[in-house]
């Protein structure tokens, strides 16, 4: 009678063990799974997204640097437009731009207007990291 319990209670503890181990597998996998499909559609969105500094214009009247960004990609596309020139440095406020829509961003300068003659580097950086750059003389 013993060997038979004995082999009952040591089907038993196997049969606990496997379980636990196919449990744990199968939650790691589970998880490495999500991680692996996040990363692949964010790296897709990133290779979708497209935009570009479509048009800048400086209205020396109203001292209001306007920068135009048009987002051409499949994605919609949080930005940061900076403005850097050798009397200022500025950044936007981030900006959402819906595909295939573009969006203005101004730069006041009421304080102290842009020279004439002046060049004007913008950089458009978005959350995905992607950049797109423009230089503006102004005139």
């Amino acid at each position: 009678m013993s060997p038979v319990i004995a082999t009952v209670i040591l089907s038993g503890v196997v049969l606990a063990v496997g379980g636990a181990i196919w449990s744990y597998s199968l939650g790691a996998a589970t998880v490495t799974a999500d991680v692996y499909i996040s990363d692949t559609m964010r790296l897709l969105y990133t290779m979708q997204e497209r935009f570009a500094v479509e048009h800048v214009f400086y209205n020396a009247t109203d001292d209001v640097l306007n920068v135009w960004v048009y987002n051409y990609g499949e994605v919609n596309v949080t930005v940061d437009v900076y403005m850097n020139s050798t009397s200022a440095f500025e950044l936007s406020d981030s900006h959402l731009i819906e595909a295939h829509n573009t969006n203005r961003v101004e730069f006041n300068f009421t304080s102290s207007p842009l020279p004439s003659h002046e060049q004007v580097a913008i950089k458009v950086y978005s959350r995905r990291q992607n950049v797109a750059y423009k230089r503006y003389y102004v005139p």
